[in-house]
């Protein structure tokens, strides 16, 4: 038929020319024609072709065939089969559409009808001609295929390719090199045990891997620069990482619940430790931090249970807060003098940590710039390798830091030069073998906790320098038996000798203005005290539980007694109590049941409730004219208080039971002329049988 029709317009032709007819157009034509016939066969034979694929898939189907791979091509798909065979399927109008899943392969054809063919391993998948850098390899617990999350480059870098098995290991393969695994890529894939990723990613990208809880085995390559925030978070199955030396930090909570990590190699590539990135990862039992590393975050490593020891290396400057919080198994750890700062409860419920190893190369540095803070062990001061029992401080220093010496159970003297002029807070807290110390004339401020705690402290010389005593300085130095407070000191701080129960003299120098609230709490040994001109107030609890105390002098100057001041100092016989007081505060002598005879001031306007409640050796009492109330229970259970002589001609404001409990046949002597006004007084009136007249 086409011979034939080349043969007429041939004929047709050879008619124009010999009649000089311009044949241009009919040319065009025939071009035109056989053009049109060339696409005819071609889709013909595409035709036939997609005819005889579909018939392979058909003898695939009856031969009990699998198909081993699907591996798309710029038109359509290569199907590899069990056999090796290979067919190709375009995209065409014989096919709709070619889906793959865990388990098989469907084809749907134009009219609807579809052909499904099981996908298995095996064979190479045609995946020859991919390039090594655009698979990974993986593992699963069920032995079905894995697909990614998503297949957008924002989460894989690549645009995923095909997913097949390799001599029974899965491998997803991409249409070009992976450069990152991004956010979420693998998360919550739970039958994943084992993934392998090539050298060209560069990044991981946060939550790439979480609660992927089967996940036992991990190939991190060199070329990773980046793990982001909670990559494997929850990984319970993951036993051992290596973090290679090009990635430079390790993002929050990147191995936070990883409760079965047991090792880590850290690469020296890395600069910081993110925010809870081994938070919770118990079977750690020890971890090398690199030299590189110059942060560790907040709860990078908390409760980390099985971690027993730790070496931070010297380029570290700052420790997070809660860092190493319940890391319970800890006993020791090595902190560099490089650093800066430690955030609060860095190593709080660290139970088992004894020791601290606190290497100083530059001991001026240290005691100036040391921010190494309370810890739960025992300190040791490192100097070229060898602990300091004998400390001087370099005259250089001005200032010694807070808790530079902090519990340094092993320092037995110190020598503190004149160029130092204030000692920070706790410098030397809880030094319990500090025997000796010698502070120089240029101190002037002796800080909050100074020296709280040094059990086998003895005596010190405070110098005539030194204007401030902080609060607790010298709380619970029970060795302690002398004390000597200089002139030039204007205030005793809150607690400064509290619990000091082996102090038995104190001399309070003629600057001292005021005496802090529970000052000398507990100074069980203390017999007798003198209070100068110069002290205007006595704070609240200043010498409760003094039980030694025997005599109190107070000077011209205090204007009151702070509540609980005396509170049982159960062998006070004596006091006398200055012109210039006041007020009398609450228990101020509750419970001082030696003392027999007081004599209250004419200045004295208020008696406070339970003043001197239990005082049972009182036998009388003389209220001056210028008090103008007396509070509840003031006398309460004073056994022995048998005389009461209450000089106010107004009754002074009163209150229940102010004389409740006293001596049998107890009288309360009064102005004759007020007697009446006493007996009618509301709460006097309580005690109208009691009450006589008396010409004061």
């Amino acid at each position: 038929m086409k011979k034939l029709f080349l043969l007429l317009t041939t004929a047709l032709l050879g008619f124009m020319v010999g009649c000089s007819y311009d044949d241009s157009a009919i040319l065009d034509k025939i071009a035109e024609i056989e053009k049109e016939q060339a696409e005819m066969e071609k889709e013909h034979e595409d035709l036939q072709s997609q005819i005889n694929a579909q018939q392979a898939l058909l003898n695939a189907l009856a031969n009990k065939l699998t198909i081993t791979a699907v591996t798309p091509t710029a038109k359509g798909y290569t199907i590899t089969f069990s056999d090796n065979q290979t067919i190709i399927i375009d995209n065409s109008d014989t096919f709709q559409s070619v889906e793959a899943n865990n388990n098989s392969v469907t084809f749907t054809l134009a009219d609807g009808n579809t052909i499904v063919i099981p996908l298995t391993g095996g064979g190479n998948g045609g995946s020859d001609a991919v390039a090594e850098s655009n698979k990974i390899y993986y593992t699963t617990t069920d032995g079905k295929k894995l697909f990614p999350n998503s297949t957008e480059p924002s989460y894989l870098g690549a645009i995923l390719q095909s997913n097949i098995y390799e001599n029974g290991v899965g491998v997803l393969t991409f249409d070009d090199a992976i450069t990152s695994i991004g956010n979420q890529a693998f998360s919550g894939c739970s039958s994943l045990t084992s993934i392998t990723i090539p050298d060209s990613v560069t990044e991981i990208g946060s939550s790439a891997f979480k609660e992927c809880s089967n996940l036992a085995s991990i190939t991190i390559p060199n070329s990773v620069t980046s793990i982001g925030a909670s990559t494997f978070s929850s990984c319970s199955s993951l036993t051992s990482i290596t973090i290679p030396n090009g990635v430079t930090s390790i993002g929050i909570s990147a191995f936070s619940g990883c409760s079965s990590l047991a090792s880590i190699t850290i690469g020296n590539g890395v600069t910081s430790i993110g925010n809870n990135a081994f938070y919770g990862c118990l079977s750690l039992t020890s971890i090398t931090i690199p030299d590189s590393v110059t942060k560790i975050g907040s709860t990078a490593f908390e409760n980390c249970s099985g971690l027993t020891s730790i070496t931070i290396p010297d380029g570290v400057t700052s420790i997070g807060y809660q860092a190493f919080s319940g890391c319970s198994g800890l006993a020791s750890i090595t902190i560099p003098d490089s650093i800066t700062s430690i955030g609060n409860s860095a190593f709080d419920g660290c139970s088992s940590l004894e020791n601290t190893y606190v290497n100083v190369s530059d001991l001026a540095k240290y005691c100036e710039e040391n921010t190494i803070h309370n810890f739960p062990g025992k300190k040791h001061i490192l100097i070229d390798g060898n602990e300091v029992t004998e400390l001087v401080i370099p005259d250089s220093v001005t200032s010694i830091g807070y808790y530079a010496f902090y519990n340094c159970s092993s320092l037995a003297s110190i020598t503190i030069p004149d160029s130092v002029t204030s000692i920070g807070v706790s410098t030397f807290s809880s030094c319990s073998s500090l025997a000796s110390i010698t502070i120089g004339n240029g101190v002037t401020e002796i800080g909050n906790n100074a020296f709280y705690g040094c059990l086998s402290l003895t005596s010190i010389t405070i110098p005539d320098s030194v204007t401030k005593i902080g609060s607790t300085a010298f709380e619970n130095c029970s060795g302690l038996t002398s004390i000597t407070i200089p002139d030039g000191v204007t205030s005793i701080g809150y607690q400064a000798f509290s619990g000091c129960s082996g102090l038995a003299s104190v001399t309070i120098g003629n600057g001292v203005n005021s005496i802090g609230n529970n000052a000398f709490y507990g100074c069980l040994s203390l017999t007798s005290i003198t209070i100068p001109d110069s002290v205007t107030s006595i704070g609240n609890y200043a010498f409760r539980n003094c039980s030694s105390l025997t005599s109190v002098t107070i000077g011209n100057g205090v204007t009151s007694i702070g509540n609980t001041a005396f509170y049982n100092c159960s062998s006070l016989t004596s006091i006398t109590i200055s012109d210039s007081v006041t007020s009398i505060g609450y228990y101020a002598f509750y419970n001082c049941s030696s003392l027999a005879s007081i004599t209250i001031p004419d200045s004295v306007t208020s008696i406070e409730g339970y003043a001197f409640y239990e005082c049972k050796g009182l036998t009388s009492i003389t209220i001056p004219n210028s008090v103008t109330s007396i509070g509840n229970y003031a006398f309460r259970n004073c056994s022995s208080l048998a005389e009461v002589y209450c000089k106010p001609t107004t009754p002074p404001t009163g209150n229940g039971y102010m004389f409740e409990n006293n001596a049998e046949g107890r009288k309360i002597y009064v102005p004759t002329e007020s007697v009446d006004a006493y007996k009618a007084a509301e709460y006097w009136s309580n005690y109208a049988d009691c009450i006589v007249g008396y010409d004061f």
